[in-house]
């Protein structure tokens, strides 16, 4: 599964995590980041997954999912490979599953069997923990750059960051609608 992992990641030409809460918990944040920078594969979280890698890191696109990142989310659903690594597939992250990333291969390493295809089905399932699966697939992974593919992410994040309301000028302050 590792190596068939490796072989899909190696291929891909839009490549993307999604890391959760069990990178943290699996102590494998160390593994992911060499993951993402000798790949320069682009990373979404999940709300728990936050703190997997720094949100400061160029290869960071923030939280995806109902509450996150619009740009996050578009490179969700535009991705080639998506790797889920410690994450379930819920709802908060997915929103319907009928349409969550129909054009990716998906990669899903977990630890907890009862979680893989349990809503998204993999095209390939690696179980164990993240740390020593991960461990095990860093030596098959060859350096990549994916320019074009992190380009686009950053057009769709400078749009995203333009229409963003915080930068919105108001001359009279917004209340709340309140019901008299």
């Amino acid at each position: 599964a590792v190596r068939a992992a490796a072989d899909l990641i190696n291929a891909a030409q839009r490549p993307l995590v999604l890391a959760g809460h069990g990178v943290q918990l699996g102590d494998a944040t160390w593994e992911l980041r060499q993951l993402i920078e000798k790949a320069e594969i682009p990373t979404v979280t999940t709300l728990l997954g936050i703190g997997d890698i720094p949100e400061t890191h160029p290869l960071c696109l923030g939280m995806g999912g109902m509450h996150g990142e619009a740009y996050a989310n578009q490179a969700i659903q535009a991705c080639d490979v998506l790797i889920a690594v410690g994450m379930r597939f819920d709802d908060r992250i997915t929103g319907r599953l009928d349409s969550f990333a129909r054009q990716a291969k998906i990669i899903h390493f977990e630890i907890d069997p009862a979680e893989i295809g349990k809503n998204v089905k993999p095209d390939v399932a690696v179980l164990g923990d993240c740390k020593d699966t991960l461990g095990a697939l860093l030596p098959l992974i060859e350096e990549r750059r994916h320019s074009e593919w992190l380009g686009l992410i950053n057009e769709w994040r400078a749009d995203s960051q333009e229409r963003d309301i915080s930068n919105a000028e108001v001359d009279e302050l917004i209340l709340p609608f309140v019901m008299r």
